[in-house]
């Protein structure tokens, strides 16, 4: 049985908040795995230095509720880590601590250590062998905290694409370039959850993002948190009941499937969920001709009519600060910064999108 707690959080109240994470981890019976010295990690999605108000990162508000949940239950020892785009340094993690607001956190040790090591995966069918920074492979317990967003690749960033960063800095172009379709990166990472496997998923859903995400979509109040043990049932619920998307249209979330992950219907618990209006795709994911084909041809279709028409990124020239960013994070090595503009260069694309992920002023249409 998959259980699936659902709590209405109309707002970032530091009250409410901690009334939803009491909540959710009662429902759960998180209390029931702690143990005196346990290392607890919270992994947050701080892809970038935003304000919170953007709807980029969890929010520090979230964060701190289960801190003080933690520490109410004596646990001490609790360390926030991501590896957000770009090199992992400390002066990178250090401004996206400040823009983020995490580093007005108490009762939390914020990694500032750029270590990481390599990882096996026996059992990966994509992936065998993962890079994964320091206060991950150290961890007793993992306290997964994504937020809900489109993104412009994999089609949503929920619990699963939050684990890509356990992965290090440019260690993550790198796994770009070794899986470059879209599909066999949907593998990749779930290869990847199912070697982190956090213990428990809370979602910050209360701001959430819709269209061109994961950083220069547009903030939706969508008034939610929501938490599972179960990761991949719980992407699965989100995409479908809360995002009005078609799970079976998202990579990831249907390779879980043919894996037999997150299939079983969800038990929920928790307040009703109201009729939410459909979120808005990407618009690299909007594109679909298929509609009135056959069922049985219209995958196949859809995948040729993917590779003709794909999407690429496009420089707004008229935007670009040239300050480098989607240079480098680019896993092609196609992108340079010339006159102070950057510029992509036309063949080599693999439609990743890491430049509009990374862009500071939305410069990568």
């Amino acid at each position: 049985m998959s259980l699936i707690s659902v709590r209405k959080t109309p707002r970032y109240d530091p009250a409410l908040l901690r009334q939803a994470v009491e909540e959710h981890f009662a429902a759960l019976e998180v209390e029931k795995d702690l143990a005196p010295g346990m290392k607890v990690l919270l992994k947050p999605n701080l892809l970038a230095a935003r304000k919170p108000e953007q709807a980029v990162t969890t929010h520090p508000l979230l964060i701190q509720a289960v801190i003080d949940w933690l520490r109410d239950r004596g646990i001490r020892d609790i360390t926030l880590a991501d590896s957000p785009g770009g090199p992992y340094t400390e002066g990178r993690l250090r401004s996206v601590y400040a823009a983020s607001g995490m580093d007005t956190l108490a009762g939390v040790k914020l990694n500032l250590d750029p270590e990481a090591a390599p990882v096996e995966q026996p059992r990966g069918k994509n992936c065998r062998r993962f890079d994964v920074i320091g206060p991950v492979r150290q961890a007793d317990y993992i306290i997964n905290l994504p937020k809900v967003k489109t993104h412009g690749m994999t089609v949503v960033s929920l619990g699963v694409k939050n684990l890509f960063g356990v992965v290090p800095g440019l260690g993550k172009p790198a796994l770009h370039y070794r899986h470059p379709g879209w599909e066999d990166f949907a593998g990749m990472l779930l290869d990847l959850a199912d070697l982190i496997a956090p213990a428990v998923t809370l979602v910050d859903g209360v701001l959430a993002m819709e269209g061109d995400g994961p950083s220069g979509g547009t903030p939706r109040e969508l008034g939610y948190t929501f938490a599972g043990r179960d990761l991949f049932a719980l992407d699965r619920f989100l995409a479908g009941a809360v995002m009005g998307l078609d799970p079976e249209g998202i990579p990831m979330i249907r390779q879980a499937g043919e894996r037999g992950w997150g299939t079983e219907a969800p038990v929920l618990t928790g307040d009703a969920l109201e009729e939410i209006p459909p979120f808005a795709r990407p618009k690299t994911q909007d594109t679909n001709f298929t509609g009135y084909l056959p069922g049985f041809l219209r995958g196949p279709v859809q995948a040729a009519m993917t590779r003709i028409f794909r999407h690429r990124p496009k420089i707004l020239r008229e935007k670009c600060i040239g300050c480098g960013r989607c240079a480098e994070s680019c896993p092609q090595g196609i992108i340079t910064v010339t006159g102070g503009k950057a510029k992509i260069a036309p063949r080599g694309c693999i439609s990743c999108y890491c430049c509009q992920e990374m862009c500071p002023v939305q410069a990568v249409k």
